[in-house]
C-alpha cells in the first residue's frame, strides 16, 4: 500500500470517528429533548385541566355573565 493510499485511509478513519462522536452527541440531545417535551406536555395537560375546572366553576357560580353596563 502506498503512502498516499495510507493517508487517504487515515483521513477517512479520522472523519468516521468524528462523525460517530457527532451522532452520539446528537442522539443524546434528542433523548434529552424528548424527555423535556414529555414533561412540557404533562404540564400543558395539567394546566388545561385546571382551566377547564375553573371555567366549570365559573359557570356554576354564574360569573361568566356579562355585566349590565356592557
Amino acid at each position: 500500500m502506498s503512502l498516499e493510499t495510507q493517508d487517504v485511509i487515515d483521513d477517512l478513519q479520522s472523519r468516521l470517528v468524528f462523525q460517530e462522536d457527532a451522532i452520539d452527541a446528537l442522539n443524546k440531545t434528542v433523548a434529552e429533548q424528548s424527555g423535556e417535551i414529555n414533561l412540557l406536555q404533562q404540564q400543558i395537560k395539567y394546566l388545561h385541566d385546571q382551566l377547564k375546572q375553573l371555567q366549570e366553576l365559573q359557570k356554576e357560580q354564574g360569573q361568566h355573565e356579562v355585566p349590565p353596563h356592557y
